[in-house]
């Protein structure tokens, strides 16, 4: 069983990070207007799996959207890949610099010249993303402008209510991704010690049937994703198939 012993609080705009210590190591709660968990010892288990199992799909992504969250882990990973250029969006710049002990490769993005970092989305090019993460639930309001931005064979993958401890929201969530969607599944990450879950969706690209394995083989240096954890992070309890009938499309 894990205690957690808060150690520090770090207070932006708009939402707050408190820091805990426990047998994980430092942990960051962001809560707020935006959320999330980062966790020292384990900075590549998210940034890890959402980013490839995205890149890994899309056959060709060049343009990458990151916002609602802190990870900039996700952005390094996302730039092993050839050609692929990332923004990131995020208002609480001083707040993000604050957790920079949680982000390894913070500085090293920064001189980076496929890395972009802005504080507003209105402050974006007017362009289409391959690939964009969503780090905290969306509204219908925002899904409906971020799909917007997808190009044709976009892939969105969107931090959601937990199915289990949360099961009206998630299922809220569910309903409004679904009309804008035709492929739209549920994951988590398989070995997270504190389990976040996310859904894929997009307009052509299946995570599993158009799993690209000759990219997957060709990432080097990696802690964690694989071609056996991208496919478990999509198994999905009978439970929870059953309930969603008609709203999951895989």
């Amino acid at each position: 069983m894990f205690v957690f012993e808060p150690t520090k609080t770090l207070e932006g705009k708009s939402c707050q990070a408190t820091l805990y210590h426990s047998k994980m190591g430092q942990i960051a709660h962001i809560t707020g207007q935006q959320g999330g968990l980062l966790l020292q010892d384990f900075p590549h288990l998210e940034a890890e799996l959402l980013a490839h199992i995205a890149a890994c799909t899309h056959p060709k992504p060049q343009d990458a959207l990151i916002l609602g969250g802190f990870n900039t882990e996700i952005a390094f990973e996302l730039l092993r890949h050839e050609n692929l250029k990332v923004d990131f969006v995020q208002e609480e710049g001083v707040l993000l610099e604050e957790l920079k002990d949680f982000l390894p490769h913070f500085a090293s993005l920064q001189s980076n010249p496929n890395f972009k970092q802005y504080p507003k989305i209105l402050d974006l090019e007017v362009k289409k993303y391959d690939l964009i993460f969503a780090l905290n639930t969306l509204n219908a309001h925002q899904i409906d402008g971020l799909q917007r931005m997808l190009g044709t064979e976009g892939i969105l993958i969107a931090s959601t209510p937990s199915p289990l401890v949360e099961p009206t929201a998630f299922k809220q969530s569910v309903q409004e991704l679904a009309p804008h969607f035709s492929v739209l599944m549920p994951f988590l990450n398989p070995y997270a010690p504190l389990p976040t879950s996310y859904l894929f969706a997009s307009k052509q690209a299946h995570p599993l049937a158009d799993m690209i394995l000759q990219k997957i083989d060709m990432l080097e240096g990696l802690s964690h994703y694989n071609e056996e954890i991208h496919t478990a992070a999509f198994a999905q309890p009978q439970r929870l198939h059953q309930e969603h009938l008609g709203l999951f499309k895989n």
